[in-house]
């Protein structure tokens, strides 16, 4: 009798996953009891495609319409799985959230699944048809996610089977795990690899550590390397920009503690040696911007401070530090805490006052607000009131920021 319940439900199933789609597409049965799915993938012997969306996922909606009704994804996907979806946040969908959750890294997340209920491979995010074909077929033949992960577990490095893998993950969205591999692979390797356009294919996107070898490498050997391996130069230099200016910040920007108070700037004279050897050398466009930034750095860790506010204004004149006053801002709250000298403080305070008079005159959607540093400047000259203030309007502004933004959040969901 249980036999012949479970061929009606089958029945049932298919006539349901066929009454799903009258196109050319995908055939989905849609928010079914799991155990009765894995019966189905068990007496036809298949995978199961598990389609995990939410309601208000755009990349969800676009496979939706414009991948899954496609004849040729149709064709494959209909002959070799049981095609499930699920809303991950609705009904047996919820279930399977908590049940798969480690696989599921963000929406949509596809995956292969065999009859016993174990992913298999996995992919996320919007996929092209060939992609996503390629994708899960791969799964079939024992070229899945999983595989590729224990093979390199067991120490296989082979750089066809990394790119293999990389490949894989990507159609994942492990972008973490692919930098990993791809550093890790770049140190068994003597930097004059990088010459090799095989291996500059794989990894060259993933040099962006100014204290490591293969950037050196680059910023001295540029020349050479776009001749040998035909890159685009300008894509490089932005990457290797990029990177030096990160690596800068790091080092000269002010930290904060819990209490918005400036932590005192760390001396790592190392550091700034190497940045400022691939900076001159590197030719690149900001460079008189991380100059700058260093320079301001070297003079506050030596305490010169009139100083600092003299070269501050050099480079704000030719506009060295870019077009934006944060960078002045910061500077000016770090000498509040630090610097004894109240005409030093003088300055800033005039300078930061005309800077919030300025943003005044301008509209309230895009004004910058300086109310915080006006205070502590305030405090730090002995201007309770005055300082008490401009708290009042700080703290203001950042509720009504704090209000619009969830404000914005409620209608975004």
């Amino acid at each position: 009798m249980k036999k012949i319940g479970f061929i009606v439900q089958f029945l049932c199933l298919a006539l349901f996953s066929f009454g799903q789609s009258a196109g050319d597409g995908i055939r989905f049965i849609e928010g079914e009891k799991w155990e009765n799915v894995l019966k189905m993938a068990q007496e036809q012997d298949k995978y199961i495609f598990m389609d995990c969306y939410t309601s208000w996922c755009g990349p969800c909606k676009a496979l939706a319409k414009d991948i899954f009704t496609r004849k040729d994804v149709g064709d494959f996907f209909n002959a070799n799985f049981i095609n499930v979806k699920y809303d991950m946040e609705k009904g047996v969908g919820k279930d399977l959230y908590k049940h798969y959750k480690s696989n599921i890294i963000g929406f949509p997340t596809l995956l292969l699944i065999n009859k016993e209920g174990k992913v298999v491979h996995q992919m996320a995010g919007f996929q092209e048809a060939n992609v996503l074909i390629d994708g899960m077929k791969a799964g079939m033949e024992g070229k899945s996610l999983f595989a590729y992960k224990d093979r390199y577990a067991a120490g296989e490095r082979e750089l066809a089977f990394l790119k293999d893998y990389v490949v894989a993950l990507q159609g994942a969205f492990l972008k973490d795990d692919i930098e990993n591999i791809v550093l890790d692979y770049m140190k068994t390797i003597p930097v004059e690899k990088l010459q090799e356009k095989e291996i500059w294919d794989f990894v060259g996107a993933y040099i962006k550590d100014p204290y490591s070898p293969q950037f050196d490498y680059v910023i001295f050997n540029i020349d050479r390397l776009a001749n040998k391996v035909k890159f685009d130069r300008y894509s490089v230099e932005r990457q290797l920009g990029w990177a030096l200016e990160r690596a800068v910040d790091q080092v000269v920007e002010v930290k904060f503690d819990k209490d918005g108070v400036p932590l005192r700037l760390v001396d790592a004279v190392g550091k700034v040696d190497t940045l400022l050897r691939l900076i001159d050398r590197g030719n690149l466009k900001r460079a008189e911007t991380l100059r700058a930034k260093i320079r301001i750095y070297e003079l506050e860790l030596a305490q010169k401070w009139n100083e600092i506010y003299e070269c501050q204004m050099m480079y704000r004149g030719i506009k060295a530090l870019g077009f934006s006053d944060r960078y002045l801002e910061e500077t000016a709250q770090y000498l509040a805490a630090y610097c004894p000298d109240k005409a030093v403080i003088e300055k800033y305070l005039t300078l930061i006052e005309k800077l919030q008079q300025e943003e005044d005159k301008g509209s309230s959607k895009l004004r910058s607000y300086y109310y915080g540093t006006l205070s502590v400047l305030h405090a730090k000259l002995g201007n309770a009131a005055k300082a008490k203030e401009f708290k009042k309007m700080d703290e203001k502004i950042k509720a009504e920021k704090a209000k619009e933004f969830e404000s914005f959040l409620k209608k975004s969901n």
